[in-house]
């Protein structure tokens, strides 16, 4: 099962310098794999806490109310459409699994490959920008 993100990781990583993009969609390629093999309440819980780590713009940008973050219209103020959707989809999924039911996990494949997609495409748009 792969590891999840940790908030001190990410602190660590970008007190490191590390890009924080890179971060951010490394945080939601871990959330993808781990899902591929989540099943139990545990698990959907954890992945539910690694879903709420706080990604190096919130370290930069929140106590400014997120105003010129990159990745404000994404999960900013009224933007956070797809990641309110994967938490709801993660919640759903333990109440299901404590009614000894199973759900499909292709709705929160699908919401967080298209995270990872907008991330990508954030980060370009960026690179570009800053040319």
């Amino acid at each position: 099962m792969a590891q999840l993100m940790t908030i001190s990781e990410m602190r660590d990583r970008y007190k490191k310098k590390e890009d924080p993009f890179d971060l951010t969609v490394e945080k939601w390629i871990r959330i993808r794999r781990f899902l591929d093999t989540a099943s139990t309440v545990g698990d959907f819980n954890n992945l539910f806490q690694a879903a709420n780590v706080a990604i190096p713009f919130c370290f930069e940008y929140q106590s400014r109310g997120c105003t010129g973050c990159p990745l404000e219209k994404m999960c900013g103020r009224g933007g956070g459409g797809r990641l309110l959707k994967v938490m709801r989809l993660l919640q759903i999924h333990v109440l299901a699994i404590l009614a000894g039911n199973m759900l499909l996990k292709e709705p929160l494949f699908s919401e967080v490959d298209g995270i990872l997609m907008e991330l990508k495409t954030i980060k370009a748009k960026s690179s570009e920008a800053g040319d």
